[in-house]
């Protein structure tokens, strides 16, 4: 597979922390446009602890491009995805107007969810590409 469609640096810059500096952008911009803070709003950052880790499986998809770089992919993705979904989570409860308990138990329910989804999509991307990479070598 001619993984040279793009120059090297590139292909490792479109990785998952690209996607979660998106998302951390996109969740920064509307807890800034949260003042002062609506329900609407409230119910978007409550919903960040299923979003998020939504969001995080999606990001399995790049082992389908083939413009990704696939060496040490799959580290980047957990670095990139546990310290990415804690730092969109905290900003999302943060902005948050009551700061009660319930933002505490979203933001906690989100991590486990997204070290869940990264468990289950690793061993995903391990069955599935390694069985594809060893049957090229045969």
């Amino acid at each position: 597979m001619n993984t040279q469609l793009l120059p090297r640096w590139l292909s490792i810059l479109i990785g998952p922390e690209l996607l979660w500096l998106l998302m951390y952008g996109l969740v920064v911009l509307l807890a800034s446009a949260n003042t002062p803070p609506g329900r609407l709003a409230d119910d978007l950052f409550e919903s960040l602890s299923i979003i998020i880790p939504v969001l995080t499986a999606a990001g399995f998809l790049l082992w389908y491009l083939p413009v990704v770089e696939k060496r040490w992919l799959l580290l980047r993705f957990w670095i990139a995805g546990v310290l990415g979904g804690h730092i969109v989570l905290a900003t999302g409860m943060a902005a948050h107007s009551q700061q009660d308990p319930d933002g505490e138990k979203a933001y906690l329910a989100g991590m486990v969810l997204v070290v869940f989804v990264l468990l289950v999509g690793s061993l995903y991307v391990q069955i599935r590409f390694r069985s594809r990479s060893s049957n090229n070598h045969r």
